[in-house]
């Protein structure tokens, strides 16, 4: 078998990295070449969730099934095939500074004996360039995705202390006459 793997530091909290990766909707949007990732039955994600998966190869489409053998929340997915292109891969997360690091380590294997192992040799360099070129996708949509939310956020808490402000901001005479306690002289 063959092993890559991409490594990306990205600025956005590895919560943030780990869930869009783990929403099955989002791996056709920065996966280079991958044309379907859906779900075979109920289960969408986690531990024992399976996949129908098509992945471009030229003009053909290279088919699997593949299911998710290991998931830790905000730590790792890790999959392997059960049908099709022999695949095995574990997108692994951790925290690194204020944002995340992501890893994707795959290990793949051509049929065909020793000419598939020289077809896996010739296809490595566009293997490799198809995964640095899909971390680095993820890297800017979840640094995009993390920055949408954090303007969100901060007209919420500027909300609720906006009214504690203003009423701080108030006179204690004005606020005692409103409320009908003031003493009268």
């Amino acid at each position: 078998m063959s092993r890559l793997s991409v490594t990306r530091t990205i600025s956005a909290p590895v919560e943030v990295v780990f869930g869009y990766v783990d929403d099955y909707h989002n791996l056709t949007r920065f996966m280079k070449d991958l044309s379907t990732w859906e779900p075979v039955g109920s289960q969408v994600h986690g531990k024992g969730a399976v996949f129908k998966v098509g992945m471009k190869a030229g003009p053909m489409t290279i088919e699997s099934t593949v299911e998710v053998t290991d998931w830790a929340e905000n730590a790792s997915i890790g999959f392997v095939s059960r049908k099709g292109f022999k695949q095995s891969g574990t997108w692994s997360f951790a925290r690194s500074g204020s944002g995340s690091a992501a890893t994707l380590d795959v290990e793949y294997e051509f049929p065909g004996g020793f000419a598939g192992k020289i077809a896996a040799r010739a296809a490595e360099p566009i293997m490799r360039g198809n995964l640095e070129r899909s971390v680095t996708e993820l890297k800017a949509q979840t640094e995009r995705l993390a920055a949408a939310r954090k303007p969100a956020e901060k007209p919420a808490a500027a909300s609720t202390a906006a009214p504690a402000a203003a009423k701080a901001a108030k006179p204690a005479a004005a606020r005692t006459a409103k409320s009908g306690t003031a003493r009268k002289r």
